[in-house]
C-alpha cells in the first residue's frame, strides 16, 4: 500500500523508523517487567537520579511520557518513602522532587540491571555509533517540534475535522 501524502517514499521511511523506535521502547519496557518494576518507573527514577531535583513537569517533558504517569509514579515513589517534595520561593504548586537516601538506594538497585544491558549495548555498537543516532533522534525531534508548533499557530489542527478518527489524540 503506498503512502497517502505528495512523498510516499518519505512516509515509507517515516513509517519504518517509527516501527523502530516503538520497537526499541517495547523491548526497554519487556526488560522492565522482566526485573519486575514498571518502565514508568525506570524512567522517573533514571531523571531524579541524574538530574537531582526537579518537577513532575520536568519528569514528563525529559521523558515524553504523560503527566498522569508521572504523577502516578510519583505517588507511589513518594508513599514508598523514596521521594520527597520541596518548595521553592513562595510557589507552593511547583513542588520541586528530590531521591531520598532510601530513594537513592532504591534508585541504585533498580537501574543497575538497566545500566549493565546499556553497557553490553555500548560494547557491541560502540559508542560513537549510538552518539551519532542520539544526535540524528534529537535533530528528528526538534524539526518535528517546530513543524508541530508552526501547524498549531497556522490553527491548521483547530481546523480538522477528527471525528471518529481512531488515530487521533485525546486532548482531555
Amino acid at each position: 500500500m503506498g503512502g497517502v501524502g505528495i512523498y510516499p517514499e518519505i512516509e515509507a521511511e517515516l513509517a519504518a523508523l517509527s516501527a523502530s523506535i516503538s520497537r526499541i521502547s517495547g523491548l526497554c519496557q519487556l526488560w522492565a517487567q522482566k526485573n519486575g518494576v514498571l518502565y514508568g518507573v525506570v524512567q522517573v527514577l533514571y531523571i531524579l537520579r541524574f538530574k537531582g531535583t526537579v518537577t513532575q513537569k520536568r519528569i514528563s517533558e525529559c521523558c515524553e511520557i504523560p503527566k498522569q504517569t508521572v504523577n502516578n509514579v510519583i505517588k507511589q515513589l513518594k508513599e514508598d518513602g523514596f521521594i520527597e517534595f520541596e518548595t521553592r520561593g513562595g510557589d507552593k504548586r511547583q513542588k520541586l522532587i528530590r531521591l531520598t537516601a532510601l530513594g537513592e538506594d532504591y534508585a541504585a538497585r533498580t537501574l543497575e540491571p538497566f545500566f549493565r544491558l546499556n553497557q553490553k549495548v555500548y560494547e557491541r555498537i560502540g559508542l560513537d555509533p549510538i552518539r551519532r543516532l542520539e544526535s540524528d533522534l534529537n535533530d528528528l525531534g526538534d524539526a518535528i517540534e517546530l513543524e508541530t508548533r508552526i501547524l498549531e499557530l497556522d490553527g491548521e489542527w483547530e481546523n480538522r475535522d477528527r471525528k471518529g478518527d481512531l488515530g487521533s489524540a485525546r486532548t482531555t
